[in-house]
């Protein structure tokens, strides 16, 4: 079953679709947002890692 829903927020009111996380400032690519055992976003392409 698909799942690229599920990376977004719609408004479909406003017609509006913002994506739910960053964008890896290094490569481009969505990056994964993870929380355990550190809350972080990590980019599976390049390895980026930010903490937060």
């Amino acid at each position: 079953m698909a799942t690229a829903h599920k990376r977004y927020n719609i408004d479909y009111l406003k017609g509006n679709v913002k994506l739910k996380n960053k964008i890896c400032p290094r490569c481009g690519a969505i990056m994964a947002g993870h929380v355990t055992p550190v809350k972080r976003f990590a980019c599976g392409k390049c390895s980026y890692t930010e903490f937060l």
